[in-house]
């Protein structure tokens, strides 16, 4: 028999702690979701009971894993919730903070374990003794006027001798769970022995010590109902794995309360007989096994996959589509007759490596109600904080975006946030002045556009003042102008270091938020853009590109060169004819259809040497960016692509007019043009 490998069973170890983390930060923010719009004066019970399941389950995550200092706050937290959605406990607006207060704890503990970060044990002890308290302030008013919706039960009247018995799955260990936390736990309820039984024990020889083999026998002495025993085993036994039968018939007991979702049974069981564990009313789903050993149902909806192997999978399939693109140059030169099988063949790939290729796309893609989900705490905190009454309204929160771009848009996005709170929204007393609602508006809206995706902030408050950037800009010594348009004016804003706060607060007025969203956006070949109008409010515009892996272009050649044009962008091509070439204050212009589209000759934007210099000897390729129109004259079109983009950053440097590179068929690197960048450049 080979000894088990201790390196690797920690590194297993280690995965199931990665995923039990992953699962609290995910019951953490629903939590938040459900706690921000929750209301105390009419709490819907679903939510309520939402609330108790998530608690519930980190807690019972973490005493299975021995993460137990996670259990403190979780079973105060879990004990008042209890009371509350009983109604023993009148829910309150305070109850609401404390549970929010709770949660802010309860994740300063799982950072502790996930990546160190310090645990303030102070503000632990803090909240527990005062998620005590709000159970043992109203304890003496419940016991003079008990709630008539909760029927008191029977208390124990002694002990009873329990045997239990545990038949696990084989694959127990390998799902991470440790059972002496289980025997632990299991202790803590009374007088417990165990002993093991192996009724169809392997071979010697095939004996593996990662595969358990073993049923548990538990006799325990207790005065505790079986539906708290349940609840140790909850996370890693199905039904019929768990068995509780009663061995002293001297011992007398109550019934546990059980939930309202678990049926009672035809008729009572005898004395002394096997009873099956009932399921609690927050069981988690079963078609979602969780980290805790759970196994789902036969039909799964969802596996947990790293972010690494996707990003792997979407690079072998980039290369992938480089080797179709190369093959099908090489046969472009094959008379289609003669090598009919092979063009067929080929035809067959390219049409497979592209439904590949998109599906595997599709897999990197998220709402962007992941990060709208954050919000309305941030404005329920920030608006009682600043004393202004505001409403968050999101807008198409199942818009998908590329998770790479999910995680970079956050800061900017909570940036705009806390602007529209602190500078755009003014207080109560102001807006009922002016005849407006006391309580502002916010609104995060998201769309797709073509192959970009566009976000909106925007609020209802008092608006740009154009007075006051321009005085803040001399101020500063930036050049401006009275002849600057309002568009030119906003986009001051966004100069390193400009505030038009008049004084500096811990939300916003140090002059480092503008310049910063502006930066990171475009870091993600993206667009910020400015609209506002007086006393009504304003919008910042976030325009990013749906993917930052693969695009449709049409390929276009330029001197000796070629370019990839995004085909989204691409409006339609045609050859001008001389009378349609216009000059318009210095300006080459090409009239279509009445209208007057700017010429941008890429040759000269590029520095190429090319013979075709005119533009009626060469191609104009219309594009319109977000309703901003131009023509690109290039010598010829050549071809439709879809090409895995490449950064040019990374392995060259930054190339003005474009968003990265990628590699054609035959081996040459394109540069893929970054149409909006290329209308600042004429």
């Amino acid at each position: 028999m080979t000894a088990p490998d201790h390196h690797n069973t920690s590194i297993d170890l280690d995965r199931f702690n990665a995923v039990f983390f992953e699962e609290c930060a995910e019951h953490l923010a629903d939590m938040e979701h459900i706690l921000v719009a929750l209301d105390p004066e009419s709490p819907d019970s679903e939510e309520l009971n939402a609330l108790f399941r998530a608690a519930h389950s980190i807690k019972g995550g973490a005493g299975i894993f021995g993460f137990s200092d996670l259990t403190v706050v979780t079973h105060e937290l879990e004990s008042l919730l209890d009371k509350v959605r009983g109604n023993e406990l009148r829910l309150t607006a305070t109850m609401i903070d404390l549970f929010l207060e709770a949660r802010d704890a309860i994740a300063m503990q799982l950072a502790g374990h996930g990546d160190g970060s310090p645990v303030d044990q102070a503000v632990i002890e803090d909240i527990c003794r005062r998620l005590r308290g709000q159970i043992e302030g109203t304890a003496a008013v419940a016991e003079k006027s008990p709630s008539p919706q909760v029927l008191p039960t029977e208390p124990m009247t002694g002990f009873r001798r329990l045997e239990i018995v545990f038949s696990p799955d084989n694959d127990i260990f390998q799902r991470g769970v440790r059972l002496e936390n289980l025997f632990n736990e299991l202790a803590q309820l009374g007088d417990l022995s165990v002993k093991a039984e192996i009724p169809d024990a392997p071979p010697f020889e095939a004996f593996d010590p990662e595969v358990c083999h073993a049923r548990w026998i538990f006799t325990l002495d207790t005065v505790v109902a079986d539906e708290e025993i349940r609840d140790i085993f909850e996370f890693v036994a199905e039904r019929e794995q768990l068995t509780i039968s009663t061995r002293d018939e001297q011992a007398t007991a109550a019934p546990s309360p059980v939930e309202e979702d678990i049926p009672a049974p035809a008729s009572a069981p005898a004395e002394g007989a096997i009873v099956p564990m009932g399921r609690r009313a927050y069981d988690r789903d079963e078609t979602a096994p969780g980290a805790f050993g759970r196994r789902g149902g036969e039909i799964e909806s969802s596996i947990r996959v790293g972010v690494t192997k996707v990003d792997q999978l979407i690079n072998q399939v980039g290369e992938l589509v480089i080797t179709q693109s190369m093959l099908a140059q090489m046969a472009g030169v094959l008379d289609p007759v003669l090598f009919e099988s092979i063009h067929r063949g080929l035809l067959q790939l390219e049409r497979n490596t592209r439904d590949l290729q998109q599906n595997v796309m599709s897999i990197r893609l998220v709402p962007i109600s992941i990060v709208f989900s954050r919000f309305p705490r941030l404005v329920r905190d920030l608006a009682a904080k600043l004393g202004k009454q505001v409403e968050l309204h999101t807008v198409g929160e199942t818009t998908e975006l590329d998770k790479g771009l999910i995680e970079k848009i956050a800061d900017p996005l909570t940036h705009l946030v806390r602007n529209c709170l602190d500078h755009g929204l003014e207080s109560p007393e102001a807006r009922m002045a002016a005849g407006k609602d006391p309580v502002g508006a916010i609104m995060l809206r998201a769309s797709q556009v073509g192959g970009r995706i566009v976000i909106d902030v925007m609020d209802d408050g008092a608006g740009l003042s154009r007075e006051k950037i321009l005085r803040k800009a001399a101020e500063r010594g930036i050049p401006t102008g009275d002849a600057m348009t309002d568009e030119e004016v906003w986009q001051l804003i966004f100069a390193p270091g400009f505030s038009t706060a008049e004084t500096v607060t811990d939300i916003s007025g140090r002059g480092v938020g503008m310049d910063v969203v502006l930066r990171n956006v475009q870091a993600l070949s993206g667009r910020v853009q400015v609209s506002s109008e007086p006393g009504s409010g304003t919008r910042v515009t976030i325009s990013l590109p749906l993917t930052l892996a693969i695009l449709d272009g049409l390929s276009v050649a330029v001197g000796g060169e070629k370019f990839i044009i995004p085909l989204n962008a691409i409006i339609e091509s045609l050859q001008p004819k001389p009378e349609e070439i216009k000059s318009v204050n210095g300006r080459t212009v090409v009239h279509v259809r009445g209208e007057y589209l700017p010429l941008l000759p890429l040759h000269e934007l590029f520095s190429l040497e090319t013979s075709v210099t005119r533009p009626e000897e060469g191609i104009t390729v219309l594009v319109d960016v977000e309703g901003e129109k131009a023509a690109l004259l290039v010598d010829a079109l050549l071809d439709e692509h879809q090409v895995v983009i490449k950064s040019l950053e990374a392995n060259y440097r930054k190339v003005e007019g474009t968003a990265g590179a990628t590699i054609l068929g035959d081996g040459r690197v394109a540069l893929i043009l970054d149409v909006h960048a290329l209308l600042r450049m004429r």
